[in-house]
């Protein structure tokens, strides 16, 4: 378990994710960016980030759970590859790369909803 550092965690990656890989991180830098901007509306507009967070945990949750099945598909297994407790945790784990990334848009989205409804609001008034 010594050798067992970011060099072999990115092969596994690698190996297991190919080109997808390197889009995913591309779109991962994308989203990173969109929450710093989304947070940074919400503090213009002087508003809470608790319901876009809320949301994003949500939607990020329900596509990790629904991406744990998924995850034999795209590393060409079978579905009976999902056989022993560290296989679910490792499904688990690459799950959480989608599943992270849609709860990102969906906060980025909640974010900006909740940032301009207010600003309409203030407007109106």
């Amino acid at each position: 378990m010594s050798d067992f550092d970011l060099t072999t965690i990115y092969f596994i990656l690698a190996e297991s994710m190919g080109m997808w890989l390197w889009a995913l991180a591309g779109l991962a830098v994308v989203l990173g960016i969109g929450i710093i901007a989304g947070i940074m509306r919400l503090r213009t507009a002087g508003r809470p980030a608790k319901r876009p967070a809320t949301a994003a945990l949500i939607a990020g949750g329900v596509a990790t759970a629904i991406f744990i099945f998924l995850v034999p598909v795209w590393t060409s297994t079978s579905a009976g590859a999902l056989a022993a407790p560290v296989d679910y945790l490792f499904a688990v784990l690459f799950a959480l790369v989608p599943g992270s990334m849609v709860g990102a848009l969906v906060f980025f989205l909640a974010a900006n909803r909740c940032a301009a409804k207010h600003r309409s609001i203030l407007k109106s008034a």
